[in-house]
Order: structure tokens, then C-alpha cells, then sequence
């Protein structure tokens, strides 16, 4: 398996250029939020690092709060 085929290296590649900071317009939001669960389809949530399912948490909890999700 070379390092690119490792899963933490997939995640990172696939992580790069998906914002999921909250400081953006709604419809920002909510397509930060919809690129991140496409890329992220299948993968299991418990192999992203920390920072990653608090930011997408975050995110998530947000938009339901403003009834997006």
C-alpha cells in the first residue's frame, strides 16, 4: 500500500479545500456541508481526527439550528 492509499492520507486529501469554518454565509454553510458528506461518503467518522468531527459537529449543529437540516 503506498502512503497515498492509507486511509489518514485519503481523509487529508479528500479534506483539502472543504471549509468548515462557521464565520461565512448560510448558503457558504450549507454547501461546505454537502461537499464535506459527499467526499466523505462510506469512510468511518471514528478515523478523522478530532479537530475534523468537532469543525463538521459544529457545522452540523449550526445548520440544524438555523432548520437547513
Amino acid at each position: 500500500m503506498s502512503g497515498l492509499e492509507r486511509p489518514e492520507n485519503i481523509m487529508r486529501a479528500k479534506m483539502r479545500g472543504i471549509d468548515l469554518s462557521l464565520n461565512r454565509s448560510l448558503p457558504e454553510l450549507e454547501s461546505s456541508y454537502w461537499e464535506f458528506i459527499e467526499a466523505t461518503e462510506g469512510d468511518d467518522s471514528s478515523d478523522w481526527n478530532s479537530s475534523v468531527q468537532e469543525d463538521i459537529s459544529a457545522l452540523e449543529g449550526y445548520l440544524m439550528k438555523m432548520d437547513i437540516l
